[in-house]
């Protein structure tokens, strides 16, 4: 096992920097106006997607914070995650210290993945409906963000997902420019439900009547979806911006050449894991070439092929590997993040005693479940 390096493949080209924005629900034209004019550093935490594995991102937050004494939130201006990782930075933004997130998820993957779902007689369900069940999930993350809005968030967050029903983006964003409206009225609790619905996994979710589902269909690493926002909707600088992207353990590459012209049998396994780790790498690249790779750094581990998945995950095993790796990442934090102090943010929220203009449902969109 060892730490992936922070550089990546190159995206070449002479492309000069410029303005980079993402669309969404919640800001119908980019603008130049910015609440908060940015000061000598911009510094951003983005969290991949990994279902049980984003433990790994937990537990090193959790040990840096520990070996150095510092609090991980207060070097961050901006945190972005997908799926698992959007409940890592929905935590954060509620207030919770990276060790609580930690016992909150171990309690949430035992609930929410039993081995139970996965035994073999259970494939044939598993053919027309998801394995898992949404109704445990919801509850379990209601124990982690109770009833808090997003607009409750004590720093700035961006939470990709992926409107099925318009194939399109969809990113929830916290109140942080003035045509920011919408999104801070949804509880924290449907954004995670809808970040982190996988395809197989869990069913779409329904949130402010869109039909969703996991961000890392399209952005697993959200480097460049918050970089997009730094820019903007802030009017940061591209050579202020400083990023710790923080992975859910990267597996060795193992193609066996028969894979090369195999079908549904051969790719069936591998083609999940193989797309999430294709898209964080591929993000690393754009957001390297983006900001330079003196100023983006990627927290991970290299761990064999199969040992972890999406839905299971030794939790020992996990908060051992992230010891080690914290270990070598400590100083590298101290260095490139530390000096930092991010500046109070306040949620620009007109009128919290106004009436919520739509409503959001509990009920995960689901013809039948097993």
């Amino acid at each position: 096992m060892a730490v992936v390096p922070t550089n990546s493949t190159d995206v070449g080209g002479d492309t000069p920097p410029g303005q980079f924005n993402l669309p969404s629900q919640d800001d119908p034209a980019p603008t130049n106006e910015s609440p908060e004019p940015p000061s000598n550093h911009f510094q951003i935490l983005a969290l991949d997607g990994g279902g049980a594995k984003a433990l790994f991102t937990a537990h090193v937050l959790a040990r840096l914070e520990r070996d150095l004494g510092v609090n991980i939130k207060d070097s961050f201006d901006l945190i972005a995650g997908t799926s698992a990782g959007g409940i890592v930075a929905l935590g954060l933004g509620a207030g919770l210290v990276p060790s609580e997130i930690v016992g909150h998820y171990e309690e949430l993957v035992e609930t929410v993945f039993p081995a139970t779902r996965r035994r073999l007689w259970r494939r044939l369900c598993q053919l027309t409906a998801p394995i898992y069940d949404a109704d445990a999930l919801r509850p379990a993350l209601t124990k982690v963000l109770g009833e808090r809005l997003l607009g409750d968030s004590t720093k700035r967050l961006v939470i990709p997902a992926w409107d099925v029903q318009r194939g399109a983006v969809h990113i929830f964003k916290t109140p942080h420019h003035a045509r920011l409206v919408r999104d801070w009225r949804i509880p924290m609790v449907d954004i995670a439900m809808a970040t982190s619905a996988a395809p197989l996994y869990f069913p779409a979710a329904r949130v402010d009547g869109h039909r969703l589902i996991d961000g890392g269909v399209w952005a697993n690493n959200p480097s460049v979806v918050a970089i997009s926002e730094a820019v903007s909707m802030l009017n940061v600088p591209l050579n202020s911006i400083r990023v710790l992207n923080v992975g859910t353990m990267d597996p060795l590459t193992n193609h066996p050449k028969r894979r090369d012209r195999g079908g549904l049998l051969q790719w069936a396994k591998p083609i999940t894991p193989l797309i999430l780790s294709a898209g964080s790498r591929g993000g690393q690249g754009i957001a390297e070439h983006l900001i330079g790779k003196s100023a983006y750094t990627r927290f991970d581990a290299l761990v064999p092929g199969g040992l972890y998945a999406l839905d299971s995950a030794d939790p020992n095993d996990i908060a051992g590997l992230a010891a080690s790796v914290s270990r070598e990442l400590s100083p590298v934090y101290t260095e490139r993040f530390a000096d930092h102090h991010a500046a109070e943010y306040t949620p620009l929220i007109r009128d919290r005693h106004r009436s919520h203009p739509t409503s959001t449902s509990p009920k995960e969109v689901s013809d039948e479940t097993c």
